[in-house]
């Protein structure tokens, strides 16, 4: 067999560490939606080629968190009430299996280490430590998805939640009841770690459809105009 030519290269690593740092200020809210990314400035801060950014901003506009209008500028995605029904209605369906094949698998040490997250979770609430309430709702959604053994699905998931992220930052939305959150999801864990499939997926998605309800209304409420 010929052997091929390596496709390692300094600017493949340079294209994806400057789609890592743009990534990080989309997701901080440090570039709002709708903002205006420009090829020459984004070039002259991280102090690499315009071939570089433009291949960067290609991997961010197949993730969903950048577009490019008219194929002669980009900016960062917007957020729309539509977006939330069709992020959430995938995650449920996503999460809802990953629950119900989760249930099949947790072990004793699985059980004790999504109790903890629980725990975890709850003192965040207590505290109104809200950032690290986000991280911990999204990890704990990580165990449970990892627990289901399907790589494929925590791809995507992966994915989804990315740009689940996204929109919560961009719109500016979070959850009102923290109390539910936390009841939520201490249901839901047990109906994992009491290997029943039907209850797990069924929370699961059910949690989901009730955050895609609020996120709906709060768009409606808080539309996003590109700047």
């Amino acid at each position: 067999m010929t052997k091929l030519t390596s496709l390692k290269s300094e600017k493949r690593l340079l294209d994806r560490q400057a789609a890592d740092l743009i990534r990080n200020h989309i997701l901080a809210g440090v570039l709002g939606a709708g903002a205006r990314l420009l090829e020459t400035q984004l070039s002259e801060q991280l102090e690499v080629s315009r071939g570089t950014v433009r291949a960067a901003l290609a991997v961010l506009a197949r993730e969903g968190l950048v577009q490019q209008v008219a194929f002669t500028r980009w900016q960062v995605s917007e957020t729309t009430p539509r977006d939330a029904w069709e992020l959430y209605t995938l995650r449920a369906a996503l999460e809802g299996l990953a629950a119900r094949l989760a249930s099949g698998n947790a072990t004793t040490a699985d059980a004790k280490r999504l109790r903890a997250t629980v725990a975890e979770l709850t003192k965040a609430v207590k505290d109104k430590r809200l950032e690290d309430v986000t991280d911990v709702d999204f990890r704990l959604h990580q165990e449970i998805v990892a627990l289901a053994h399907h790589e494929r699905l925590a791809e995507q998931h992966a994915y989804i939640m990315q740009q689940v992220r996204f929109h919560m930052v961009h719109s500016g939305f979070y959850p009102k009841d923290y109390s539910a959150l936390v009841d939520e999801h201490s249901a839901l864990i047990e109906a994992v770690i009491a290997k029943d499939g039907d209850r797990a997926e069924s929370l699961a998605k059910s949690h989901n459809e009730a955050e895609v309800k609020l996120l709906e209304t709060h768009a409606e409420e808080n539309p996003c105009v590109a700047s």
